[in-house]
C-alpha cells in the first residue's frame, strides 16, 4: 500500500507527466480561442453591429426623408414611448409639436402592450385607431438595434366612408325600388278604377241607350244623352292619358306642359299655381323633359298633401348653360335636416331623377317661410 502511494506521488510530482501535457494543451487551446474571440471575433461582431446600425440609420434617414412627403402619419418613439420623430402629416393630424416630445400614449391611449418589450423583441404587428373623425390601420415595427419603434398610420377613412356610402346606397335604392313598385301598382289600380267607374260606366250607359233606339224618332230623343255621355267619356279619357303622358309635353315642351298641369290642378283643387319663366325657353331631350315634369308633379303633389297652403309658384330660369327651376310655397314648411330622405320617397325619387340628369337639388324650408325647392341642371 505504501509503495503504491509513493508511485502516485512520483507521478504527480513528475513534470513530464502526460496529464500535465494534456492539461497544458487544453489550457493553451482555451487561451488561443479566447484570444481569437477577444482580438478577432469580438471586434468583427462589434464592427458588424456598428455597420448594421449605420445601415439601419441610413435606411431610417432615407425612409424619414420619404416620409416627410407621405400623406399618412409616420412616428418614431424611444423605448419608453416618447416621440422622437414625426412627419408633417402626423404633425398636422395629431397636433404634435417638435419641442414637446409627447408620449405615444397621447395618440394610442388604449395600447395594451409593453412598448420596451416589443421593441427589444423586434415585433411587427397591426392594430386599429379611431382618431376623432378618422380611422387608421396602425403598423408597429420594433427596431431593437436602434432602441426605437417605427409606427405607420394608414388612413382608411375614405375607404370606410365609401363602403358605408355603398351600403347606404344599396339600402336607399332597394327602398326606392320597393316604393316605385308599390307606386306602380297603385297607379295600375287607380287607372283600372277610373276606367271602370267613369269610362266603363259611360260606355255601358251609351250601349243601353242605343239598345233602346227602336226607331229614328227614338234615336233623336236619346241622342242628346248619348252625345253628353260621349263628351264626358272623351274628357275623362283625355285626363287619364294626360296623367300617363301629357301630349303637350312632347308637342310644345316642358314649360307649356307644366302650365297645363297647373291649370288642371287649380281647376280641380282649391289651390292657385303661378308659372313664370325668365330668359329664352329651350327644348330639352325627351327623357330630360319627362323626368323634370315628373319631378314638378311630385313637388306640387307634396304641396297639396303637406303644405296647407292655397298657392304656389314655379319659376323657370333659362341661361346659356343652365336651367334652374324654383318651386316655392308659403305653407307650414319643415326642417330639412330632420327629414330622413331614405324613407321620404318623394324627395328621394326627385333627387335620384336629378342625379340621372347630372343636376342638383336643394331644399330650403322653415315653418315661417314655407318651402323652396331648387333644381338646376346643365343644358
Amino acid at each position: 500500500m505504501g509503495n503504491e502511494v509513493n508511485t502516485y506521488g512520483k507521478l504527480l510530482t513528475n513534470p513530464y507527466n502526460p496529464v500535465y501535457f494534456t492539461l497544458a494543451l487544453f489550457l493553451g487551446l482555451v487561451l488561443v480561442i479566447y484570444l481569437l474571440y477577444l482580438k478577432i471575433f469580438l471586434p468583427l461582431q462589434k464592427k458588424h453591429e456598428k455597420e448594421k446600425r449605420k445601415i439601419e440609420l441610413e435606411n431610417l434617414r432615407i425612409i424619414g426623408a420619404f416620409s416627410e412627403s407621405d400623406p399618412n402619419p409616420v412616428i418614431r418613439t424611444d423605448l419608453i414611448g416618447n416621440i422622437i420623430h414625426f412627419n408633417t402629416s402626423a404633425k398636422n393630424i395629431f397636433n404634435l409639436v417638435a419641442d414637446e416630445k409627447p408620449n405615444i400614449s397621447k395618440i394610442l391611449p388604449d395600447q395594451n402592450y409593453d412598448l420596451k418589450k416589443e421593441i427589444m423583441a423586434g415585433s411587427h404587428f397591426q392594430s386599429v385607431l379611431t382618431w376623432r373623425d378618422r380611422n387608421f390601420s396602425v403598423y408597429f415595427y420594433g427596431m431593437r438595434s436602434l432602441n426605437m419603434a417605427r409606427i405607420y398610420f394608414i388612413d382608411n377613412t375614405d375607404k370606410l366612408n365609401n363602403e358605408n356610402r355603398v351600403i347606404e346606397s344599396e339600402k336607399k335604392y332597394r327602398a326606392l325600388s320597393f316604393y316605385l313598385q308599390d307606386h306602380l301598382e297603385e297607379e295600375k289600380e287607380r287607372i283600372g278604377l277610373e276606367l271602370h267607374d267613369s269610362i266603363g260606366q259611360n260606355l255601358h250607359f251609351i250601349k243601353m241607350k242605343l239598345n233602346r233606339c227602336e226607331s229614328y224618332s227614338t234615336f233623336n230623343d236619346t241622342f242628346p244623352d248619348i252625345k253628353s255621355a260621349l263628351d264626358t267619356t272623351i274628357s275623362e279619357l283625355r285626363e287619364i292619358l294626360f296623367n300617363l303622358k301629357p301630349t303637350v309635353l312632347e308637342d310644345l315642351g316642358l314649360l307649356d306642359a307644366v302650365k297645363q298641369y297647373s291649370e288642371h290642378m287649380s281647376k280641380n283643387f282649391s289651390i292657385k299655381g303661378t308659372i313664370e319663366y325668365f330668359g329664352t325657353p329651350a327644348r330639352l331631350e325627351k327623357k330630360a323633359e319627362m323626368y323634370l315634369f315628373r319631378i314638378i308633379q311630385e313637388a306640387i303633389g307634396n304641396i297639396l298633401r303637406h303644405s296647407r297652403t292655397e298657392e304656389y309658384s314655379v319659376q323657370f330660369v333659362y341661361s346659356k348653360k343652365h336651367l334652374k327651376i324654383v318651386i316655392t310655397d308659403n305653407g307650414i314648411g319643415f326642417n330639412p335636416d330632420e327629414v330622413d330622405r331614405y324613407h321620404h320617397y318623394g324627395l328621394l325619387n326627385m333627387a335620384e331623377r336629378m342625379n340621372i340628369l347630372k343636376g342638383r337639388m336643394n331644399i330650403n324650408s322653415s315653418e315661417q317661410d314655407g318651402t323652396s325647392l331648387v333644381f338646376e341642371l346643365p343644358l
